[in-house]
């Protein structure tokens, strides 16, 4: 095995001189990470990784060397200041350093350090990791994830611009019918159209559209459900979060809720009373949205595929379903005694 750890100019009397048995020397060599040990600012020890990271040829041109020499220009300043935070408190913890290696070029290493005064008063042991490829690796990865969001932003822009021109062609097919029903059945399909379009409008102005947290996303829509209601709409419409940890899921999912609470809470307004009270809860395994009012509530056994007549309540049972998720619709005793209408999706995360 080659090695190199202490220069032919130590004394066999050095306090360093027993970090050179065999013993000690093989499990140093064994290390795929740089090891060195440093005496003030001079290398007094190194292992055949450290040649390698920074490009040497041999031992020599490591050893006796100010390890600052080892260090790019752009980082010493930084090094030297851990390097006394070091002899202060007994460590420098693991950070990013750029070293340059012999022949110029540069490297990107991660470095920890630990004081050793049982050796001698200002030695220390440093571990460096050569990480450049990681880095680029990550830089490209960054580089991808900002392209995917900007891809996913305009999606989302496009798919919301073209359910505004069906929006429109609806309701352009609504006013030209003498029909009543059929302008009904096509005034509704166009403000869910509608609603579908302003999810994704909702999902194209946040942060990420790949993904949000639900409860931020949860109460736009209902900041767009009460817009839409203007001003002369008295029924509170009040989102209760419970004690739910914020929780970020992908955007199909988030659609997917911003429907069901839409349709649920359209519900309400058109055959309840009362308050209407959005509450999120999650468990382990699921989320569940429910939607809760003063109304007499849904018949025993209601099943929205088959005593369902509204669109909107077979929507908010195909959506949850679609996802492996399930829908309850019931009745009960709300605060103070008073009935209550409600509707609750749980949906698996």
């Amino acid at each position: 095995m080659q090695t190199a750890l202490l220069s032919g100019r130590q004394k066999a009397s050095s306090p360093f001189a027993e970090l050179n048995d065999q013993n000690c020397r093989t499990l140093i060599e064994l290390s795929p990470d740089a090891l060195i040990v440093h005496d003030g600012e001079v290398v007094v020890l190194a292992n055949l990784a450290t040649a390698h990271l920074v490009g040497a040829h041999s031992m020599d041109e490591v050893i006796g060397y100010p390890i600052l020499e080892f260090v790019a220009a752009r980082s010493r300043s930084f090094v030297e200041e851990r390097i006394h935070q070091m002899h202060r408190t007994g460590y420098a913890p693991l950070v990013d350093e750029t070293w340059h290696r012999l022949d110029g070029s540069e490297v990107e290493v991660e470095v920890a350090a630990r004081h050793m005064p049982w050796l001698a008063p200002k030695a220390a042991m440093v571990i460096a990791r050569d990480v450049t490829e990681r880095r680029r690796w990550e830089a490209e990865r960054e580089k991808l994830l900002a392209e995917k969001e900007l891809l996913m932003r305009e999606v989302h822009h496009r798919v919301a611009n073209s359910l505004q021109l069906v929006r429109s062609m609806l309701n352009l097919q609504a006013r030209g019918s003498d029909n009543e029903a059929v302008k009904i059945q096509l005034s509704e399909a166009s403000a869910r159209i509608g609603t579908i379009g302003i999810l994704h409008s909702r999902l194209q102005q946040d942060s990420s559209v790949v993904e949000g947290e639900v409860q931020p996303y949860i109460e736009g829509v209902m900041t767009d459900l009460r817009s839409s209601l203007g001003e002369t709409y008295q029924r509170p419409i009040i989102l209760d979060p419970g004690e739910m940890p914020p929780l970020t899921l992908k955007a199909d999912v988030l659609v997917a809720l911003g429907l069901i609470t839409t349709e649920a809470v359209t519900n309400s307004i058109k055959y309840g009373s009362g308050n209407i009270k959005v509450r999120l809860a999650k468990t382990d395994a699921c989320l569940e949205i429910s939607v809760e009012d003063e109304g007499k509530g849904f018949p025993k056994d209601f099943d929205a595929a088959k005593d369902g007549r509204g669109l909107g309540m077979r929507m908010i049972a195909t959506l949850a379903r679609s996802r492996g998720g399930s829908v309850t619709f019931g009745s009960g005793l709300a605060e103070a005694g008073v009935s209550s209408s409600r509707i609750a999706a749980t949906i698996p995360l």
